[in-house]
């Protein structure tokens, strides 16, 4: 290995003396210029600007990533909203159509429409149970602007599914009342009918001549069928909506023939010229008659009255119960209604 070699040192200046120069002396400037300029310093403030840049950067991707993330989240739960919004506007049709049957009054052709409704219910229901379950989901993420609209939409939510949840019982009752009323309705006006058949019968009857007696047979035999038929018709009531009691009204029609079957058989007596049995047979039809009036003070103003009584045995406490719901139903309607409003600046 080769030496490093040192330049030779400077000659050692003599000192002053007779015939001597004198030492040789560098200029201040010279020496000040050799002196190498300071870097370190300069450099540790780069370096720490550098540091503080990337920290900056870092924080600022941080926080983009989590408004990303909050924003994303938000915007899920917003959409869980929705989709409950949608399922609880399906239910409504079904809730819709129950709510009429129930102020509605019975009639006959309330029958088909209570079965339809009666098939739909499970469907609405299965509708606002997810629907209150997707508003659950939502809850926790939501922006604080949607927090009151999913209250009150769970809410409404809710009283339409306590709603349905008393659809059964009065929608059973409903379909009953509603296949019994017709048959038993049309049978009561055809027993008006046939009692003032049977007047008029009577009335014939009570001129005695042979052509009166005649015509009076004729509107005993009417009145016969229209009573016969409104028998048949209470009993088909009777077997549609048994909760009823109907029986006073069969009990009544099967008087009412066993009446008009002496008045048919005085009728022959007569015309038969058998006047000593036809005025037997005429007080016994008069017996008939006046016990049958006792039996019409008896029975309701018509038939629907003991049908409603059934009815409301059947459908009356679920009906308190869905009257109570509606009632909440209302109530969070109108508050979502606010709060929807307010968010489109209404």
């Amino acid at each position: 290995m080769e030496e490093i070699s040192r330049p030779d040192s400077e000659p050692t200046p003599e000192p002053a003396g007779s015939g001597g120069a004198p030492p040789v002396v560098a200029p201040p400037a010279a020496a000040e210029a050799a002196a190498p300029p300071p870097r370190g310093p300069r450099r540790g403030l780069i370096a720490a600007v550098v540091v503080v840049a990337v920290v900056a950067l870092v924080a600022l991707g941080v926080a983009g990533w989590m408004y990303y993330e909050t924003t994303t989240t938000q915007r899920a739960a917003v959409a869980l909203l929705e989709q409950a919004t949608v399922r609880v506007e399906s239910a409504d049709a079904v809730v819709l159509d129950l709510d009429e049957i129930v102020r509605a009054e019975i009639d006959s052709e309330m029958a088909t429409t209570t079965v339809q409704v009666a098939e739909a219910v499970p469907g609405a229901v299965e509708d606002l149970e997810e629907a209150l379950a997707l508003i659950d989901e939502s809850l926790e993420d939501l922006p604080d602007d949607e927090i009151a609209y999913a209250r009150a939409l769970q809410s409404s939510a809710r009283a339409r599914l306590e709603m349905l949840e008393q659809a059964d019982p009065i929608l059973e009752a409903n379909k009953k009342a509603a296949t019994a009323l017709g048959p038993a309705t049309q049978a009561w006006a055809l027993v008006l009918e046939a009692n003032d058949l049977s007047r008029q019968a009577v009335a014939e009857y009570n001129k005695l001549t042979r052509e009166s007696v005649t015509r009076s047979a004729e509107l005993t035999a009417q009145s016969t069928a229209k009573t016969t038929e409104a028998k048949a018709l209470f009993s088909e009531a009777a077997t549609g909506f048994p909760e009823a009691d109907l029986s006073m009204y069969v009990a009544y029609t099967d008087a009412k023939l066993a009446a008009l079957a002496i008045s048919k058989q005085a009728d022959e007596a007569f015309l038969g010229n058998r006047p000593a049995e036809a005025n037997t047979l005429g007080d016994s039809f008069n017996q008939a008659e006046r016990a049958l009036a006792e039996k019409a003070q008896e029975l309701p103003e018509s038939p629907a009255v003991p049908i409603a009584a059934a009815y409301e045995e059947l459908a009356g406490a679920a009906t308190e119960l869905y009257l109570q719901a509606r009632a909440r139903a209302t109530e969070a309607d109108a508050r979502l209604r606010e709060v929807d409003g307010r968010a489109n600046g209404e």
